[in-house]
Parts: C-alpha cells; structure tokens; sequence
C-alpha cells in the first residue's frame, strides 16, 4: 500500500499518467505542483512516509538475518537508564524516610521507658519499706524485724538535690559531726527529712561498693540508708532522721555533767533495742563488726526507741579521722586491740559496755571534772580493786536521778558494765546480753504492774539469771 502511494506521488511530481480521472491529470502540470502548496504538502507526506517505512523495515531485520528490535522495544531499551535512576532515588529517599521514622519512633519509646523508670525509682524510693521476717542463725527471740536483703529502695541523689535540701548545706542546718564528716538536716524534693552526712573526698568505686553493703541493712533498730552521692569531689551519705538525735543528748550537757532527763525505763528500753541492733549485725554472715561503736552512734525516734548508726561505714573513714560528737572514741575502744590487731565481735561488746557505763552514770565516758582532773569513767568502773560483787561502789558512779527509785534494775545493769569491759575472753555475746536485758525488763514490768516482782539483789557469772 505504501509502494502504490509512493509511486503516485511521484508520478504526480513527474507529470506521469496515472489511474486517476483524466481532469485532475490535466489540470495539475508538473510545474503547479512544484510551487503550489500541495506539492509541498505532498514532500511532507512523502519524508513521512519514508521514515516509517524505514523505521518498519527495522523490525523484520536486516539483510544478515539478525533479527532488530521493533520500535517498542527501542523505546524499552533507550528508557531503562533514566528508569533506573529513577527507581534507585525512588527507593532511596522511601528507605531514608523508614529509617527516620523507626529512628523517630525508638527514640520517643525510650524516652518514656527512661521516664516510667524514673517515676518508678522515686516511688519506690518515697514510700515506706516493707518489712518481712527474715530468718538468722544464732538470732534472739524479739530480735526486731528484719527486711529482705534487697538494695531496691538506695537512691543515687545528685550533688543539686542535697544542695537544695540543705539550703546549700547552710551552718543553720548543722545538727552535727561524726567519723564520716559534718551531718545537716534536709528536706527532699518528696517531702522526706532526712541526716546528710558529707565529707570532701576523691571519688572512689570502694565508697560505692560499701554502700552497697551497708544498704543491704535494715532493721528495726538499726538506721536505714536511704541514698548516696558521690559527685563534685564530695561523697554523702543520707539516712532517716530521727528527731530525738543521740543518747548522749539526752544524758549529759556540753561539759559531760548529767542532766537526769531519763527514767529508768527509758534507758533500760535504750540499753535492750541498741543491744538488738548489734546483735543483728553480728548474725549476719559473716558479721558485720561495727568497730566504731560509741553513745554518740545511737539515735533515738520520737519514741525513744534505739537504733544503732554508722555501722559499715568503718572502711570508708581512714583511722584518726574519727571523731565523736560527744565523747573520745578512744574510751570505747577495746584495750586489748593494743595487742591483736584483728577486731572481734569481743571488741563490739567491750564498746557496748562503756555505752551502759554513759547510759547509768549520765556522765560522759571521757570528761574534765570540776577540779579540773581528767575522769575516766571505765578507770573507775574496772578498777583492780572493784568486783562484780562490790555494788556499792559501783553505785557511785549512776546517776543519782535514778538512785532510790528503781534499784535491781540499776545494779545488775551496772554489774553488765563490768562483765562486757572485762576480761576479752569472759565478754559475753551480743546475744547472751539481749537474753539478759529482756529478763531484766520482764521483772521490772512485773514489779511495776503488780508490785510483787521478786528482787534480785545482784547477778553474777554462775547464776540462773545468766545462763
């Protein structure tokens, strides 16, 4: 068909004859068609024609017999480069927009795990703990309650927190000074009150190591750790407060002297909780020595009851940087330490001796008298010459608010003094010391509600009362 086409517009431009009507033929002469517009017209067709015929020979193939590719598949195959930029940018820029948005996604669920997290420490930290029986060995009957060996409820504090709960750990806030360093009182961000103790010192992992340990503590007569800081070249170490701060306040004045604030039965009740705190200590295993026992490391609740501090911390306070708030630690030290250089639980109960020595006598173990001589309070107590069975003049040495009122009581206390300062081998337990005083406490309760308890005059090594 395009053959015939060709050949007619060729013999148009030509002036050949054609099939077609003899009017036409004769009307269009060779030289019309070439200026008129129609030859022009018919060029065009004519190059048109060409073309595709050019381009349809394409797709039966050359004279060689290898077969061309028809005009799609030109098309397809002078596309694909630009097809494949295309499709590469395309999943590219997809991939990049996933990944941003997994990206985005992690970072928010992060966010709020690292939240709930926070607002599950702080609650945890603020509400009070929970208290189970655990079982000891060796522990005694009313030992006080004991919680689980659980370190969940230490919070890590910032150096900011304790600032602002101390009002920048203002002198107004001072409620004293032990081994570890000055103590202030604070209020945290929850509302609790707490004893900060703080020391300038470098940062050590052995400081955290043994806070560890001592947060593994609690008991009901025991002060728990609540928290620690070690930041800014400080370390801290928060506790629970309690009101009534330290026997020794309660006991004698700045001078030493006794100001008789405390009954009998307070002391007795003092002198039963603070050897229950020990004792626990010592039922751990292995026991935990507190080394440093003095009056000034017993506090006592709104209640008066007792509870032992600044056990642990023995490791972390290098020797001769201790200091008491209220008396010498050298008079609590055991003697016998000059010549064996491992402390013993022996060692633990020497120092709870002095302690019913201050808590009997009102006086501080250590103190300058009126005559202005140096009075040793253990000198006079353990002298050569005074025995367990010379109560007289060991009644020289109480309180004399409690002389008079509450006999039996004092005197086999007293007569504890001089059995826990004696020999290091005869030093009772801890726990032979709980049995006694709770007996003690048993016959004075029957003496005061019935008044029929049965006196006992004095108590010695042998008798039924300390076996």
């Amino acid at each position: 068909m395009l053959e015939i086409m060709e050949r007619a517009i060729i013999s148009l431009l030509h002036g050949a004859p054609t099939h077609c009507s003899h009017t036409a033929s004769t009307n269009l002469s060779p030289s019309s068609l070439t200026s008129s517009p129609v030859k022009k017209f018919i060029l065009f067709q004519s190059n048109l024609y060409k073309s595709r015929k050019t381009r349809i020979a394409a797709t039966v193939g050359g004279d060689n017999g290898v077969p061309t590719l028809t005009p799609s598949q030109t098309d397809f195959v002078e596309r694909p480069g630009k097809q494949r930029l295309a499709t590469i940018v395309g999943g590219s820029a997809v991939g990049a927009l996933l990944l941003v948005i997994i990206a985005v996604l992690v970072f928010i669920y992060l966010l709020r795990a690292k939240r709930f997290v926070r607002r599950t420490s702080e609650t945890e930290s603020s509400a009070a703990s929970t208290h189970v029986d655990c079982p000891r060995e060796n522990g005694s009957r009313q030992a006080g309650t004991v919680s689980s060996y659980e370190t969940q409820n230490l919070r890590q504090l910032t150096i900011a927190e304790l600032e602002h709960a101390t009002s920048h750990f203002s002198q107004i806030n001072v409620v004293g000074e032990g081994g570890f360093g000055i103590v202030y009182k604070g209020l945290l961000q929850d509302g609790s009150i707490v004893a900060i103790k703080r020391r300038v010192h470098e940062p050590s992992l052995s400081f955290i190591y043994e806070v560890e340990n001592i947060g593994h503590i609690h008991h009901k007569h025991t002060v728990r750790l609540i928290g620690y800081c070690q930041e800014s070249h400080q370390q801290l170490l928060v506790y629970e407060y309690l009101p009534n701060g330290n026997v020794g306040n309660h006991l004698y004045d700045s001078e030493g002297f006794p100001i008789g604030k405390l009954d009998i039965g307070k002391r007795l009740s003092i002198a039963l909780g603070t050897a229950r705190g020990l004792e626990y200590l010592h039922s751990l295993e292995p026991p935990l020595l507190h080394m440093h026992f003095q009056t000034s490391n017993v506090l006592v609740d709104e209640n008066f009851a007792a509870k032992v501090s600044d056990f642990g911390i023995s490791k972390l306070v290098e020797e001769g940087n201790w200091a008491g708030s209220s008396s010498s630690i050298d008079c609590f030290l055991d003697p016998e330490l000059r010549l064996k250089t491992e402390f013993s639980e022996k060692s633990d109960v020497y120092s709870f001796g002095v302690f019913l020595l201050e808590l009997l006598s009102g006086h501080e173990a250590s103190s300058i008298d009126q005559s202005g001589a140096l009075r040793n309070l253990v000198a006079q107590a353990c002298c050569p010459n005074v025995k367990a069975k010379d109560i007289h003049v060991l009644e020289s040495l109480v309180d004399k608010a409690l002389l008079g009122k509450a006999e039996f009581p004092v005197k086999l206390m007293m007569e504890l003094v001089v059995i826990c300062v004696g020999s290091g081998e005869r030093r009772p337990t801890m726990k032979w010391l709980v049995a006694v005083l709770e007996l003690i406490q048993e016959r004075r309760m029957d003496h005061v509600h019935t008044g029929l308890g049965k006196e006992i005059d004095s108590v010695t090594l042998g008798s039924e009362l300390f076996k």
